[in-house]
């Protein structure tokens, strides 16, 4: 049995060309310290969802001790700030310099409404000598 969405419509693998290669993409954003990380996948089309396979997550204390802090990241059906949750984890670092703290999933099939955007970031930057990451990866499907 293929794929379906959270109400039981199935999903197809739709295909970027005639060869039949999978439209497969990946996106991730490192800014700079004390600064929140926040990746879109653009909405896909009318018809067409983007669907979440894996994900990882990094929040990284710098050289100097930062004071300890926690924040979310949340997977969104959405554009950034929105708070349609497909994905959500509490996060945190202590205050040791070069502390990290992460999550990867692998094997996700976490799939947005169609012709929306898809978006992981944190709830806020960690505060100064913290530095988050975000990557995500996943496919786009037709409903």
């Amino acid at each position: 049995m293929g794929k379906a969405d959270i109400a039981g419509l199935p999903l197809q693998r739709v295909f970027a060309s005639p060869g039949g290669a999978e439209n497969v993409w990946t996106a991730s954003h490192l800014p700079a310290a004390n600064t929140q990380a926040t990746i879109s996948r653009a909405a896909a089309g009318a018809g067409i969802r983007n669907v979440c396979t894996s994900l990882t997550v990094m929040l990284v204390a710098g050289a100097t001790a930062p004071t300890a802090a926690t924040v979310t990241v949340s997977l969104i059906d959405g554009a950034t700030g929105g708070t349609t949750y497909l994905w959500r984890a509490a996060i945190s670092v202590p205050a040791t310099a070069g502390a990290t703290n992460g999550i990867s999933l692998t094997g996700l099939w976490l799939p947005g409404t169609a012709n929306t955007a898809l978006t992981l970031e944190f709830s806020a930057a960690a505060g100064a000598n913290t530095i988050e990451s975000v990557t995500m990866s996943g496919i786009t499907v037709a409903e």
